[in-house]
């Protein structure tokens, strides 16, 4: 198969998200997030933000003529906090002005008044609380009770798995610009680009056949924007669809590290049963994937955890639990492997 961009990618010609020409009249977006992980989100001030020189708009939920809501496989996850904080990360404020470093400055400017709740980052702590993203997943092959009475040598012990950032080189972002009947043209750097359309739509109000999603190419994804990509498109779009001007907004690499989710930390416990031969007989293992504020793709992560459990072997009596656990850090999300590093690792 021939690679139709390797000229184009040595040469530097190749056209990201970044290196669009704007259209004149584009407004620079910059969000202001939360500063704690978890609280009661009592009061936003943007006045002196409103104030501050070359900024348009600042956009609260309160503005959103859609709905506040972002969440792909369940309706968990608001586009800006209203009620409560989740994660320190979480978006607040959108501000929209002429300049990017504009926008910046203004973010800086925004108080906020937090009343604090209790901050909850261990999945075995959120599994105890039973704060749980859905219910929990069982895997089941033979009778591992058994298979453990007949089994010479048992061990048990517990397992821990880190996250890990993604790391894509170009980092997430969005370019929207307005179109005729009130539609809204959408650059975004993403993995799926129905799922920005949906997302859009919704936050939006806009009819899904009145949003144009153009994907050119990614500069990295590793899964990290399947559905991460969607808020940032998101709030471009309602900066677009508040102001009838085109909105652009290219995160900065610690705005990324800090706001988006991770592969998936998990913690485990297991048993394993081996005859005299050291052959396998038997194995039990219990998972706490640490999901984050929402679901995401925690859910499905989580079933392909149970698929890869056994790793590369045949065990023939098996017992496996997996536990989603809300947590107060940035929704977790898809990374190559998809749950399968976490359980082949345990």
């Amino acid at each position: 198969m021939k690679n139709v961009d390797s000229k184009s990618h040595v040469r530097g010609e190749s056209v990201y998200l970044d290196d669009i020409p704007l259209i004149n009249g584009t407004l620079f977006a910059c969000v202001y997030d939360s500063p704690v992980a978890h609280g009661v989100l009592k009061s936003v001030e943007i006045e002196e933000a409103e104030k501050s020189e070359g900024v348009v708009r600042v956009i609260t939920a309160k503005d959103l003529i859609g709905d506040n809501e972002i969440g792909n496989i369940f309706h968990d996850e608001p586009l800006f906090a209203d009620e409560e904080v989740h994660f320190q990360g979480m978006p607040i404020a959108l501000i929209l002005a002429e300049t990017e470093e504009q926008a910046r400055i203004a973010a800086k400017k925004i108080t906020v008044e937090i009343k604090p709740l209790e901050i909850v980052t261990d999945p075995r702590l959120a599994h105890a609380k039973n704060d749980l993203i859905v219910p929990p997943k069982h895997f089941k092959l033979g009778d591992s009770e058994a298979a453990f009475k007949a089994s010479k040598y048992v061990f048990e012990g517990r397992a821990d798995v880190n996250g890990q950032e993604h790391l894509y080189i170009e980092t997430q972002g969005a370019y929207c610009v307005p179109t005729e009947q009130n539609g809204i043209k959408v650059y975004s750097s993403t993995q799926g680009p129905t799922a920005v359309q949906r997302c859009v739509s919704r936050v939006t109000g806009v009819p899904m056949h009145l949003i144009e999603v153009d994907v050119q190419r990614l500069g990295g994804g590793f899964g990290g924007k399947e559905d991460q990509a969607n808020a940032w498109a998101a709030m471009c779009a309602v900066g677009t669809q508040l102001t009838k001007r085109p909105v652009k907004y290219a995160l900065h690499r610690i705005e990324d590290m800090r706001m988006t989710g991770k592969r998936h930390p998990y913690s485990a416990d297991y048993k394993i049963g081996l005859d005299k031969d050291l052959k396998i007989l038997a194995y039990e293992v219990v998972f706490y994937q640490n999901a984050g504020a929402s679901a995401d793709l925690s859910p499905p992560v989580l079933e392909r955890t149970l698929f890869h459990c056994t790793n590369s072997y045949f065990i023939p009596n098996v017992t496996a639990t997996a536990y989603s656990c809300r947590t107060n850090l940035p929704p977790n999300t898809a990374f190559r492997g998809f749950g399968g590093p976490q359980g082949m690792f345990v």
